[in-house]
């Protein structure tokens, strides 16, 4: 075995989060040696398309992050298909799964999450499978034939994508949610039906309230396996997916020590409480300035900013405090779904909520106030302006004597930004962000369909 891999910089995980905390890097030292260990054994690539390589929609080079030309350039040295086994903060080394040594000065670790588990009797006799990385869904895809009946665990996010996708492979679905509303941890009660019966309109067999008890073979049945469920149904199945969601990959971080609570905990510069050990994506948590308390912010947009300020500070850099977005944007097969916020709450300690729903079209407009400052809003199938929204609450713009015009369209969200903004050319409103807040919206949302959307007709 060589000597020991030296590193001024090291990132352990090349997510997003990963990624973008080399190119921070990058921007500030070009030539620091910078490794990154990918523990896949396939180049980065996008998790949340994974899906869409089970569909045959893209290849798996179709959703790779970066090619290996993009790390040569840069001069940056990547690992793949060797995990980290152990990290040795004392010393300041990592021990990769082959046995080589890897020493560095500061460490990134941009692990993610990874599925959670859940003990179900009688698991360990059925084909069970997850949807996370690229090997699950080849695993998956020689299952997924039209007539197939698949039971999935879940209808959360990770289920929503699960499912969606079965059901354009042409396999029949029957899905099951402990909670009593699909989406439970961003949609209130009344959103989730509109979510419901979307799902129950595409064939799938939804069963909210429901746990699944226990798991069995059989032996001349309709189909090879059953489960039997707490409301005491037996559902037939060819295979279960696994989707109760995700938690943060804490095994290295617990095994050197660092703080956390249901994630690492970092700092506003993403640093955790070992001195040059940073954190970032959705290993971490960090302060919920909504609900209070600590929380793990999930999402995409927050890996990637995370993975950038890590990385310039890592390389000497000052760069401004993590700021998290508390967005998801999603489709329902068709029905397009906005949520921000507070948005699974069906209520809120000094909290109102302003709602316009036409179930006819359908179409469900939700802003939950709280002192004047939107903490939560979902839109469903009426997604125009919700970027805006999303201004509005990151913000913390005040819009407790307009909330009920804007909620109901009476007053655009544009028009009003627009008016907020004129208010303090003219001197008649002191507010600290005083810019062009349309242009910085049109800058920020340039690539998305936010506030161009009209509701189905």
């Amino acid at each position: 075995m060589a000597g020991p891999i030296k590193t001024r910089y090291t990132i352990v995980g090349a997510g997003i989060a990963g990624i973008a905390a080399a190119e921070a890097i990058r921007e500030l030292d070009r030539s620091g040696p910078l490794l990154v260990v990918n523990g896949e054994g396939v180049a980065p690539y996008c998790r949340p398309l994974t899906v869409e390589v089970l569909t045959d929609e893209k290849t798996p080079e179709e959703i790779c992050l970066r090619e290996a030309q993009w790390f040569s350039e840069r001069k940056i040295t990547i690992v793949t298909g060797d995990p980290v086994a152990e990290l040795r903060a004392p010393t300041k080394q990592l021990l990769l799964a082959t046995g080589q040594v890897v020493a560095w000065e500061k460490l990134l670790v941009a692990v993610g999450s990874q599925p959670a588990g859940v003990r179900i009797a009688g698991l360990e006799q059925v084909p069970c499978f997850t949807l996370f990385t690229q090997a699950d869904a080849a695993r998956l895809k020689p299952l997924c034939k039209p007539g197939a009946q698949a039971l999935v665990v879940g209808i959360g996010l990770i289920g929503l994508q699960a499912l969606t996708a079965l059901r354009r492979r042409g396999v029949s679905v029957v899905a099951v949610e402990v909670a009593p509303k699909v989406l439970p941890m961003i949609l209130d009660a009344e959103a989730a039906g509109y979510a419901q019966r979307r799902l129950e309109q595409h064939g799938i067999d939804v069963r909210v309230g429901t746990s699944v008890q226990e798991l069995r073979p059989v032996a001349g049945g309709r189909r090879p396996y059953q489960a039997l469920t707490s409301t005491g149904e037996v559902l037939d199945f060819d295979f279960l997916v696994m989707a109760v969601g995700m938690q943060p990959n804490l095994i290295l971080a617990d095994r050197a020590g660092i703080a956390r609570g249901r994630g690492i905990r970092v700092s506003p510069t993403m640093q955790t409480s070992i001195p040059d050990i940073y954190a970032a994506g959705d290993v971490t948590e960090y302060p919920d300035w909504i609900e209070g308390g600590e929380e793990v912010h999930a999402h995409w947009v927050n890996a990637y900013r995370q993975g950038r300020i890590a990385g310039r500070h890592m390389a000497g850099g000052d760069p401004p405090p993590c700021e998290p977005v508390f967005l998801n944007s999603l489709r329902v097969f068709d029905l397009p779904i906005i949520t921000m916020g507070a948005s699974r709450r069906d209520a809120l300690e000094g909290a109102e909520a302003f709602v316009a729903a036409a179930p006819a079209r359908p179409a469900y407009r939700r802003l939950l106030v709280r002192d004047g400052r939107l903490i939560g809003a979902t839109f469903v199938n009426d997604v125009g302006e919700a970027g805006v929204f999303q201004y509005l609450m990151q913000n913390r713009i005040n819009i407790g004597e307009v909330a009920e015009e804007l909620v109901n369209r009476g007053r655009k969200a544009f028009e009003f930004l627009d008016e907020l903004h004129r208010q303090v050319v003219r001197g008649d409103l002191e507010w600290a962000p005083s810019m062009d807040l349309i242009s910085e919206y049109r800058k920020n949302h340039r690539h998305t369909r936010w506030g161009h959307n009209e509701p189905e007709k």
